[in-house]
């Protein structure tokens, strides 16, 4: 087939066209191309991805309005395939009109609602209409259980928290520290030299943030006192000493 005299044809075709744009020059292109590499064969399949890649045509509904009017306005004829695994068909410069409804088919009017108006009032069956008050219902029963869920989970959940708020107020009470610290297999003594030093340093970690959670911080302190007490005992080793000599020494004796 010589396809300088087809492309002449259409180049001639579309010069005259007023609304003919250059998406649809690219998506002819395209088509062109693969009828091109399909050696000019009566009908092509086409992927659309492919197409679309090959256009550079990135929306689908700029692709599909494309194809329908190269379709409408017979430079294609265009048949799509609803299968994924099998491709439309193309066909290039058809001589036939494109294929319309007939007469007799009936044609579906398509009504439109007011936002305001509920959508039961336009059900003309009474299985739409059981369908939605049962919707409504297990709608309304989904949520008086929720709601008495958590009747009972938020104030046992706040209590649950007041308790933990307590537990964790800066500073905390004398006695509570002393009995951690007794849990924590440690000594009164500690846990009144950890009262004395965060007392001292207006309960701040470092002497620079304040504190968060002082039972992580006993039990650092517990840490690090058990460490110290250790490094403490092992170096007790015996230190040399001063010599035990007489300060008024005579030189001029012989050794």
């Amino acid at each position: 087939m010589n396809y300088i005299k087809q492309l002449t044809h259409f180049f001639n075709k579309s010069s005259v066209d007023p609304y003919f744009t250059p998406t649809h020059m690219s998506l002819f292109m395209a088509l062109f191309q693969s009828w091109n590499q399909a050696r000019f064969t009566q009908q092509i399949q086409i992927i659309r991805d492919d197409i679309m890649r090959l256009s550079k045509i990135n929306s689908k509904a700029t692709y599909h309005k494309a194809m329908a009017f190269l379709h409408t306005n017979r430079y294609i004829e265009y048949k799509p395939s609803y299968n994924p695994l099998k491709g439309s068909q193309i066909s290039f410069f058809p001589t036939n009109s494109p294929v319309s409804s007939s007469k007799n088919e009936p044609v579906h009017i398509l009504t439109t609602r007011p936002l305001n108006e509920p959508y039961n009032k336009l059900s003309s069956t009474n299985i739409i209409i059981d369908n939605i008050s049962t919707h409504s219902r297990e709608k309304k029963k989904k949520s008086n259980q929720e709601i008495d869920r958590s009747q009972f989970s938020i104030p046992q959940f706040k209590k649950e928290k007041s308790s933990a708020k307590k537990e964790n107020t800066i500073p905390p009470p004398p006695h509570q520290v002393e009995e951690f610290f007794l849990s924590q297999h440690s000594t009164i003594q500690e846990a009144q030299r950890f009262i004395n030093h965060y007392t001292a340093n207006g309960w701040l970690v470092g002497g620079k943030s304040p504190m968060i959670d002082w039972k992580a911080s006993g039990k650092n302190w517990i840490s690090n006192a058990v460490k110290f007490n250790t490094n403490a005992k092992q170096d007790k080793s015996p230190r040399a000493q001063q010599l035990h000599s007489n300060a008024n020494k005579n030189y001029f004796e012989p050794l």
